[in-house]
């Protein structure tokens, strides 16, 4: 193969791997819903959809840049070769970071990230950009060295890159802060203020005890009103800050607690 014919399958390597992100089966997203029932959703991303970002957006790009690179060394051979190294090593180890499983688990949901049947593919392009920019760019020890040097540092930056964006993606599942909010009178139950602190809550002078929370499930006990009754409620988040409370199960005075938990909206207080 002479340099020109290894520039060209750089080239078009490059190109399709850019073209070829934008379809949905890069990425396999399974999530399990708990909490009210079991519920199993399985859907396939591209590189540019939710999950696939921001890391393989970076390998596409990359493999554009470096395509275009290619068609310009070998309409101007004078300029370095150099780049096309460094671009296909850094594509070949972000597609091959999105062949890591990642995932997270939630008290409410579990997600798995998996690689989907266009991966693959995704990885032998660039595999081929990388023996193309090699070849172009002269096969010695050295450059050799530096190609697999500088895959392994994208594969394991692309790794944890996509580790830590799922799990900021996906929080907690807690939709409460610490401080004070106000149900307004509704339902018959007066005009109230929900304190939260340090692992503790208090409802103006009628309940308070400890506070305890997995996601959106929380857990008050050591009432003073019915130290032997432990209530478990779904805090669930309404609009940017309020709350509402889903009881799971509370015998505290026969239900009183439960009542006034339940009843209406709780305001976050400025």
């Amino acid at each position: 193969m002479t340099r020109r014919r290894w520039l060209v399958v750089a080239a078009v390597s490059g190109a399709a791997v850019f073209a070829l992100s934008f379809v949905n089966a890069w990425i396999v997203h399974d999530r399990e819903l708990r909490g009210e029932g079991y519920r199993h959703v399985q859907h396939f991303v591209s590189a540019w959809r939710g999950v696939g970002m921001p890391v393989l957006p970076v390998a596409a790009l990359v493999a554009a840049l470096t395509a275009a690179w290619a068609v310009a060394v070998d309409r101007r051979a004078s300029l370095p070769a150099w780049p096309l190294v460094i671009g296909a090593a850094v594509t070949f180890g972000i597609v091959a970071a999105a062949a890591v499983p990642v995932g997270q688990d939630a008290h409410a949901s579990s997600v798995d990230l998996s690689a989907g049947p266009l991966l693959p593919v995704g990885a032998l392009l660039a595999a081929a950009m990388v023996v193309a920019a090699v070849a172009a760019a002269g096969l010695s020890a050295r450059i050799v060295a530096t190609t697999a040097a500088v895959a392994m540092v994208a594969l394991g930056a692309g790794a944890g890159a996509r580790w830590l964006a799922l799990q900021l993606g996906e929080g907690q599942g807690r939709h409460w802060t610490e401080g004070s909010y106000t149900r307004s009178a509704t339902g018959g139950e007066p005009t109230e203020t929900l304190t939260i602190g340090d692992g503790t809550f208090a409802i103006a002078d009628r309940w308070r005890g400890r506070w305890e929370w997995s996601g959106w499930t929380v857990v008050v006990d050591d009432d003073p009103a019915c130290p032997d009754s432990r209530g478990t409620y779904h805090a669930h988040g309404v609009e940017d800050e309020d709350l509402r409370f889903v009881m799971v199960v509370d015998s505290c005075e026969d239900g009183a607690r439960a009542a006034d938990l339940e009843t209406g909206i709780w305001e976050r207080d400025p």
